[in-house]
């Protein structure tokens, strides 16, 4: 008998996986979500402590603990010692490195690790350059979290705690990135459109420290017609530089265009594929990591860029706001940029729990429910797949654009969804 009270949901569960057909009860597939971002959330906080705590290790291996945020932490120093000259400077800041963090490093000589940011960058994170390298990235990394939970909202809290808990908040967390902060401006922004355009604008316009992940943020606003929202992110935008200009002077602004400017040529893009592209997400490093001739990885990559562009104009002017839409410019964001690595997917990981919660109530494409485990992982699995020059991860992406797409349409047909294990209307 207990034998049959197993099989029966595991039947259901294959089914749906297989064929899409929708198994008696979107409840247990919902049930199967759960258990999965559990299993992998858990081995994931343990990967991460045993990294910090020096061993033994088990998942993704560095050689370096929280390489990007020894990059922050070092820019803030050099401001605090006057050396602004050195931020923007390959060289220079190489030099600065190995000068001050060598035994971050193990020691090894760094000849490639730039500084990237734009100035209001360095002027949001320079009190992290006050205290030693750990405790200010124990600071950043716990404050950033905090701050993506609270932004998110109680609706999503644990869509919040299961995105927190990815493969790709683990890379954040190896890295020392700013993906929790970057996912705590874009939903909070999104979630708070309709009630306080203002703190939207304003949580949004911040996100301009990353001009990858903000590009689309003005055309969203801009097809959807929310002015107030609108005016206040380009007003932060540009406070913010202001405030950087006033604060760190003209020079130093002409310094990191001028560095924006060699990042642009092909000198400088193969030294950075080189040490990179296996970490890589978009669909250029996908092209380069096939043979593909630079000018046509360019174009693929234009190409993605345009429909991303025009699917996100098309949901936010035809389409009330919603988990969909937010969606929808998630994915469409990480089709942009050339250049994003596996843990800026954290951006799309919300997102993906949120077209499965609408998803799941109807019925699914045929290996839809692959997909999205495989979508949860990619961030570990696509590095691999990177090195074997099988570069998959754009792929992934694209496929949440045209889910969360699906999905906006079903919201817009009136057709049922799940929320909370409930099988309800839109």
């Amino acid at each position: 008998m207990s034998a049959l009270r197993w099989w029966e949901p595991l039947r259901q569960i294959t089914v749906a996986a297989v064929t899409g057909r929708r198994p008696d009860s979107p409840k247990l597939l919902l049930q199967l979500a759960i258990a999965f971002c559990v299993v992998v959330g858990a081995y994931d906080v343990l990967t991460i402590i045993l990294f910090l705590a020096g061993g033994p290790y088990i998942g993704p291996q560095r050689w370096v603990l929280f390489p990007d945020f020894i990059v922050y932490h070092a820019a803030g120093r050099a401001v605090l010692e006057g050396k602004l000259g050195a931020i923007y400077n390959l060289a220079s800041f190489s030099d600065y490195l190995n000068l001050n963090y060598a035994e971050y490093f193990n020691r090894k000589l760094i000849d490639f690790r730039p500084f990237m940011y734009p100035p209001p960058w360095i002027l949001m994170t320079l009190p992290l350059a006050l205290p030693g390298v750990a405790m200010g990235y124990g600071l950043f990394m716990a404050s950033t979290g905090v701050m993506a939970t609270l932004l998110i909202g109680r609706a999503n809290f644990w869509i919040c705690i299961a995105a927190l808990t990815s493969p790709a908040a683990l890379w954040t967390m190896i890295a020392g990135q700013n993906a929790f902060l970057n996912v705590g401006l874009f939903y909070g922004g999104m979630r708070l459109l309709d009630r306080s355009p203002m703190i939207a604008g304003i949580l949004l316009g911040l996100l301009s420290y990353k001009p990858q992940l903000f590009v689309l943020i003005p055309v969203a606003l801009l097809a959807a017609r929310r002015w107030r929202a609108l005016w206040w992110a380009i007003g932060t935008a540009a406070g913010m530089a202001l405030a950087s200009l006033l604060v760190f002077g003209p020079a130093f602004w002409i310094q990191f265009l001028e560095m924006a400017r060699e990042s642009s040529t092909s000198q400088f893009t193969e030294q950075m594929y080189r040490h990179v592209a296996t970490f890589m997400t978009t669909i250029q490093a996908a092209g380069r990591l096939l043979g593909v001739p630079p000018a046509l990885a360019t174009g693929a990559q234009l190409a993605g860029a345009l429909a991303a562009l025009v699917t996100v104009w098309r949901a936010f002017s035809r389409h009330p706001l919603g988990d969909e839409t937010t969606a929808v410019l998630a994915a469409g964001t990480l089709l942009v940029s050339p250049y994003l690595i596996n843990y800026d997917l954290l951006l799309v990981m919300p997102a993906a729990l949120m077209v499965f919660r609408r998803r799941v109530g109807s019925d699914l494409h045929p290996g839809e429910l692959l997909f999205y485990a495989g979508l949860w992982v990619i961030p570990n699995l696509g590095i691999r797949l990177n090195a074997k020059g099988i570069p998959v991860t754009p792929l992934f992406v694209a496929g949440l654009l045209f889910l969360a797409w699906q999905a906006l349409k079903q919201r817009a047909a009136g057709e049922p969804g799940s929320i909370n294990g409930r099988v309800t209307g839109p």
